[in-house]
């Protein structure tokens, strides 16, 4: 299987995640884009704990795929 990158870029702010916060996701072994687990756990881990909070939607993303 092939592995995918996604550009992962907030388009609204809410709490800590302000509008331009921007991640890059690698999928490896399948060609769904990240989910929002994923999205969460890999803001919080580049901008600090708390940023990104469980239940925030993924459409306050941009998603596009590299």
């Amino acid at each position: 299987m092939s592995t995918h990158l996604y550009k992962v870029t907030a388009v609204k702010s809410y709490g800590k995640l302000a509008k331009g916060m921007a991640v890059e996701i690698v999928i490896r072994n399948a060609s769904r884009p990240p989910s929002q687990r994923e999205v969460i756990d890999v803001i919080n881990q580049k901008y600090g704990s708390g940023t990104a909070v469980n239940g925030l939607s993924l459409s306050n993303f941009s998603i596009v795929k590299q």
